[in-house]
């Protein structure tokens, strides 16, 4: 006989007769209660924790008890008939208490093969259906949760809700014959434990207010194992904890479409370029200890220009218009050899930086507080660069001497992928560069060498596919600097990717890979390249080897403007940044500039 079969057979009203109560259980054992009584059929026999039975004779049903009382520890003394103890944990309506950290459940009245028996239930959970879900703080690691799944032993289908705020303290699971009434349960508990200070990750009740990415309270810091201490003791031992900023997701500002190749060429001219030579006069006096490493320019919506500029042991934001230093920053154990700009939804502006430690780090502007310390790579960080899908927080795009380049979550550090584009140490990243395509999907660019080939690599990060790998053979004179590479989208949905190697730079329709423009800087061993969008579809090309600068449109070769610093630096640097007005900044960099040389460019 399978006592386990709870609430075989029709329910018959009856008439209680006689009822037990276990005393001195085993462990885990909760108050059991077993009555009996009669029906018009014959006799019922209930056990708070498999349910009740019908049975034809008091032969049966004695039988059934013995059994029952032979699943537990300890001896059963006669009380006197109460339906509470049942009703407590079987509702009225058919739900059930199957499990509670606080007691008062069926897995506590399941007797000595209880851990059995609830295995079983789990098992059947977790290949059920989870219709809705939500997440609790990261800190707690919990859920709140329901599935449609199949019972064990009956095959019958229920629908269970199951509370693990805190699995290890705080964990309840109720399961309901009919799914309305589990979806009612689980509103009513996710609006139940719902907590400001320890917000939930994510939940399908959209007024519950949600974290994507929970911040920890004030006091406690997360190691990088995941392990929790208080931030006292953490600083005792560490030092000051990096500070945590909230993600703002960015915005979709433009309807997805498939990504095109360039539209017709442009028959019109570049027009008339106007050059204005706007220096800060703090930066023309020159001062070696601030020469740049690599540079980088953001056009705020408000106007500013921000300008981020490496140093052998420290990075540095300055103020475009009037060259004043807003922070300096300090953390890389050397040189610190690349930098990027990411302006967020919220108007909060971050910087990264990355060192030949391996390190890559993440600071706010202005006020220079740390907000990461990720450990990018096993080699130097040549390269770092952001990138901000639409709906997603910016990701950090890191290249290295590893040969990889490596997409994160700045904020988790989780790697949402890993480019592998050659062998450690001989096919370096040089330099890396990335973009949201009209189809929203992620493009990162990446220039590497080897001892005879630079090679540019696209990927489209979205689906893991590589769109095109680029080769130029290495000049007898070039250089030991690699390859630097940029990339834009335009707004006919097209993009374009440019490299510059040795004196050679070359520009390539994204989606085609047909070469758009190829031009060379006369006896360069070594440059650097950058692209800015303008307002009429074209795309103005700047590229310099230190002493000489020239900005081309791409389309038709026109050269906008050129500029001589003298003898050419190492390492060249240069950036471009769109103004709101539709004009163009030009920042130049690797001489003994502090940190170098801005133009404006009026078209």
């Amino acid at each position: 006989m399978e006592i386990g079969r709870a609430e075989a057979g029709a329910r018959e009203s009856g008439q209680p007769v006689v009822q037990w109560e276990l005393t001195g259980g085993g462990p885990l054992d909760e108050q059991v209660h077993i009555q009996v009584g009669t029906v018009a059929s014959g006799y019922f026999v209930d056990h708070t924790g498999f349910g009740r039975r019908l049975f034809p004779d008091n032969r049966a049903a004695w039988e059934a008890i013995k059994n029952l009382m032979g699943r537990h520890r300890g001896s059963w003394r006669e009380v006197e008939c109460d339906r509470a103890p049942f009703e407590d944990l079987r509702a009225p309506d058919g739900a059930r208490v199957l499990y509670d950290t606080d007691g008062n459940c069926l897995f506590g009245h399941w007797g000595e093969d209880k851990l059995q028996r609830w295995d079983r239930y789990l098992d059947a959970m977790s290949r059920g259906h989870t219709f809705r879900r939500t997440g609790t703080h990261a800190l707690l690691e919990g859920w709140i949760e329901a599935v449609t799944y199949t019972e064990p032993g009956t095959g019958v289908e229920r629908h269970a809700v199951v509370t693990a705020v805190d699995p290890g303290s705080d964990h309840r699971v109720v399961d309901y014959p009919d799914r309305a009434a589990a979806d009612a349960a689980y509103e009513k508990a996710v609006h139940d434990h719902r907590d400001a200070e320890l917000p939930y990750r994510s939940s399908d009740l959209p007024e519950i207010p949600v974290e994507p990415d929970s911040p920890l309270p004030d006091d406690l810091v997360v190691l990088d194992d995941g392990a929790v201490m208080h931030k006292d003791d953490y600083e005792y031992l560490y030092g000051p904890p990096p500070s945590r900023i909230t993600w703002p997701r960015t915005s979709s500002r433009v309807a997805a479409g498939r990504v095109r190749g360039m539209t017709a060429s442009r028959d019109w001219g570049p027009g008339e370029a106007r050059v204005e030579d706007v220096t800060p006069e703090g930066w023309r006096s020159g001062d070696p200890e601030l020469r740049a490493n690599a540079l980088v320019l953001l056009a705020l919506v408000d106007g500013r220009v921000l300008l981020a500029s490496a140093h052998d042991g420290a990075a540095r934001v300055w103020s475009a218009r009037d060259g004043s230093s807003m922070r300096e920053v300090v953390g890389h154990s050397e040189w610190v050899l690349s930098v990027a700009l990411v302006a967020l939804d919220d108007g909060q502006v971050v910087l990264a930086t990355g060192g030949k430690d391996g390190l890559a780090r993440v600071w706010t502007v202005p006020e220079g507080r740390p907000v990461q310390e990720i450990e990018a790579h096993r080699s130097p960080v040549n390269a770092v660069a952001w990138v901000c899908p639409p709906g997603e927080i910016p990701w950090l795009v890191t290249g290295s001497d590893d040969a990889t380049v490596r997409v994160r979550n700045p904020d988790t550090q989780r790697e949402i992928a890993v480019l592998e584009l050659g062998a450690p140490s001989f096919d370096i990243v040089w330099s890396v560069a990335a973009t949201v395509l009209a189809d929203g999907h992620v493009c990162v660019v990446a220039g590497t060498n080897d001892s005879m080939t630079t090679s540019v690599h696209v990927w489209d990060v979205t689906t893991g596919q590589r769109l095109h790998r680029f080769t130029i053979d290495h000049d007898d004179d070039a250089g030991a600097r690699g390859p630097q590479v940029t990339v834009v989208t335009l707004a006919d949905r097209s993009f374009r990717v440019a490299v510059a190697v040795g004196g050679t730079v070359r520009v390539w329709d994204g989606l085609t890979g047909d070469v758009v423009r190829t031009w060379s800087l006369p006896d360069a061993r070594e440059s650097a390249v950058a692209m800015a969008v303008l307002p009429d579809l074209r795309v103005a090309v700047a590229a310099t080897d230190g002493g000489r600068t020239v900005v081309r449109d791409a389309e038709s070769g026109a050269e906008l403007a050129a500029l001589t610093n003298g003898r050419p630096g190492f390492p060249p640097a240069v950036d471009l940044a769109t103004r709101p007005d539709g004009g163009l900044l030009l920042a130049v960099g690797g001489r003994g500039d502090a940190p170098a040389r801005l133009l404006r460019l009026e078209l």
